[in-house]
């Protein structure tokens, strides 16, 4: 028991570390390269989620969003363009359709977060978005149709305006 929570922490300081070197990268470094070794691994990470515990979860949800917010954040700065911010939100997207509840979950508040970090500039994204969202607000999961709705509310706030006459279609 001891050793399975120091493996479950290890993970989420790891993000954190993560998370930290992306925020206070004052160079600049990282590049497209940089993005793409790590956006697979750490995309892959919510394939994980279905099989851990639901505090476990959390946990590492809350983690890897805001690691996920700051490398958009980060690729950005490094690369001078928002464009890679697509294949980051794709992957999430593409998860909130995965079999495990929890991992559909998972990617939608990891949406969230990225939503949340990147403010007004995550309206680029938000037509991809809408199609997913749509299908997560049916879904059979209660905590997965929650993180949809808190997604809905986030990226109306950011549009200023409702979004119910595109999600009743």
């Amino acid at each position: 028991r001891a050793e399975a929570w120091q493996r479950e922490e290890g993970v989420e300081r790891i993000l954190a570390v993560l998370e930290g070197c992306l925020r206070f990268d004052a160079l600049g470094s990282t590049s497209k390269e940089r993005f793409e070794r790590m956006l697979t691994p750490l995309s892959g990470l919510l394939d994980q989620l279905g099989s851990v515990s639901a505090g476990h979860r959390a946990r590492v949800t809350l983690a890897l969003g805001n690691l996920l917010g700051e490398l958009a954040v980060a690729v950005e700065a490094g690369t001078g363009s928002s464009l890679l911010w697509r294949p980051l939100n794709h992957q999430l997207l593409l998860r909130s359709r995965h079999a495990a509840a929890g991992v559909r979950c998972a990617a939608l508040k990891c949406c969230l977060a990225l939503a949340s970090r990147l403010g007004d500039e995550y309206n680029a994204l938000v037509p991809e978005t809408l199609p997913y969202v749509v299908e997560a607000l049916e879904d059979g999961d209660e905590e997965a149709e929650g993180a949809a709705r808190a997604l809905v509310a986030e990226i109306e706030g950011l549009l200023g305006q409702s979004l119910a006459e595109y999600l009743d279609q």
